[in-house]
């Protein structure tokens, strides 16, 4: 008999703790900040904004609008980014290209930018789309800016000036390429790339591929990590199983 009420307490706790996650997880991101592609590491995509009522909202203005009218003046359409919104400044990507922009999320003044320069690896790449960039810091001053190329390159850069961080892969940048399991005969260029942020949990970046289109002779999706702090590659997961 006790060991059905053990059992029935432990039931009874695990039932409460699921309830209670949904709950908490609805609380999204806090302090006005959005530091994920999604928000925040759960990926919630929710703000409370308690700033804004029914009451108030009719007296909302526009306080600035930001334009790149100054960087390009013709800007190719592939943007669909979410900017971030860390410690006050807004970190988004534009243009087919990239190119990577801080912006003072109070003035809408520009702070940096940063163009990546990918030459004939852009022109080839798969998929020049994007939805943005990712934040990590080590909370003691370190943040970085951190994004995959349409050439598939990973890219850190120091948050507060733009500048690549030089104690990170190569100057600041990884080819990506030259971490692949290749498999078969061919040179990748082309053939794979990224059009999303990639995802940083618990000091480890992990970047998703894109492909122009899914074809058995195409590269192997693989999923590749990498640390954070040096952009040392961590491990490589095969999405398609291996022979072993």
């Amino acid at each position: 008999m006790g060991r059905w009420l053990r059992l029935m307490l432990l039931g009874g706790l695990a039932i409460s703790v699921l309830a209670i996650l949904p709950m908490l997880a609805q609380q999204g991101t806090r302090t006005g900040e959005w530091k994920a592609y999604g928000g925040d590491e759960g990926s919630t995509r929710y703000s409370p904004l308690d700033q804004i009522s029914r009451e108030n909202i009719k007296d909302l203005r526009v306080a600035w609008v930001w334009k790149s009218d100054g960087l390009l003046p013709n800007p190719q359409p592939a943007s669909e980014t979410t900017p971030l919104m860390v410690n006050g400044v807004l970190y988004f990507s534009m243009d087919q290209k990239r190119f990577i922009v801080a912006v003072d999320a109070a003035t809408g003044e520009t702070i940096w930018v940063y163009r990546p320069n990918e030459g004939s690896r852009f022109d080839a790449a798969p998929r020049k789309v994007h939805r943005g960039v990712s934040y990590w810091t080590d909370g003691r001053g370190d943040e970085r800016t951190v994004f995959a190329t349409p050439g598939f390159h990973l890219i850190a850069l120091n948050a507060k000036n733009g500048v690549p961080v030089s104690g990170f892969g190569d100057n600041g940048i990884i080819d990506m390429m030259k971490d692949l399991d290749l498999d078969y005969k061919g040179d990748p260029n082309g053939r794979i790339g990224n059009s999303s942020p990639v995802v940083i949990s618990n000091d480890v970046i992990v970047v998703g591929p894109a492909h122009l289109r899914p074809v058995k002779a195409n590269v192997k999706g693989d999923v590749l990590a990498y640390d954070a702090r040096t952009g040392k590659k961590r491990w490589t997961f095969h999405t398609i199983p291996r022979k072993g």
